[in-house]
């Protein structure tokens, strides 16, 4: 699944989108994206998930995920292929 996922990956494509969401990050509590920065989760994932998903993005980062062949989405961006994790959020 990582295949494809890396196939069709565009970083161009995943820049635009973390651009479209600056503005609703930048309206999050600024307490819960302090909170959120100290973790592990690279900068450009927390602007586009955290508008949406709150604190619970700390949660999911460590929940097994189908998609990703029930790995955590944490496990995931170790791995040497993380684009393809921005692939996915670009869905």
């Amino acid at each position: 699944m990582r295949d494809i996922y890396l196939k069709e990956f565009k970083l161009g494509s995943w820049a635009n989108m973390v651009q479209l969401y600056q503005e609703r990050y930048d309206q999050v509590d600024p307490a819960i994206r302090v909170k959120v920065a100290e973790s592990k989760i690279p900068k450009e994932i927390q602007m586009v998930l955290l508008p949406d998903m709150g604190e619970y993005l700390l949660t999911w980062m460590d929940r097994k995920v189908p998609a990703l062949g029930h790995e955590t989405p944490s496990d995931y961006l170790k791995s040497e292929e993380s684009d393809g994790m921005n692939f996915i959020l670009a869905k």
